[in-house]
């Protein structure tokens, strides 16, 4: 099926995804699947018969402004769902994204693949304290040299 891009108000693109779906379902329309990717700000996408479809569900639909006609290959949407791989490294000066030392920096003294874990000395605390975090939880900051 086709899938066609949607242009929204700014953040409130859950909210249309929402009121997509309830007007399909009452209207009885053939609109198969709706997709709002976090990131992506002012679009959704949305599978349909073809974009008049969407265009039917739009009319009157607050802060949904329009369906660009043009069909979006799977190819095009897959890139967003690729994960990009970053090489870390013993030395390697990284940021933590999640838990409680969220926004601290630590410098990576062995990595573990098995386990996709890094053993990291943190170096922006008063004590240093070595913990292991998840690699998808790092950010790199300086690559070692």
């Amino acid at each position: 099926m086709p899938i066609y891009i949607v242009s929204v108000t700014s953040g409130k693109e859950e909210v249309v995804a929402d009121l997509i779906s309830n007007e399909a379902k009452k209207n009885k329309l053939e609109i198969y699947s709706i997709l709002q990717i976090p990131g992506i700000k002012g679009y959704i996408f949305v599978e349909a018969l073809n974009s008049l479809e969407i265009q039917r569900v739009l009319v009157g639909l607050r802060y949904a402004r329009k369906v660009i006609p043009q069909e979006i290959s799977m190819d095009e949407l897959n890139k967003y769902f690729e994960e990009e791989k970053v090489e870390l490294n013993p030395g390697d000066i990284v940021e933590i994204l999640a838990g409680a030392f969220k926004g601290t920096r630590g410098k990576i003294i062995n990595i573990d693949d098995k386990k996709e874990e890094a053993s990291i000395e943190l170096i922006d605390v008063p004590v240093p304290l070595q913990l292991s975090i998840p690699l998808n939880n790092l950010k790199i900051v300086e690559k070692s040299k």
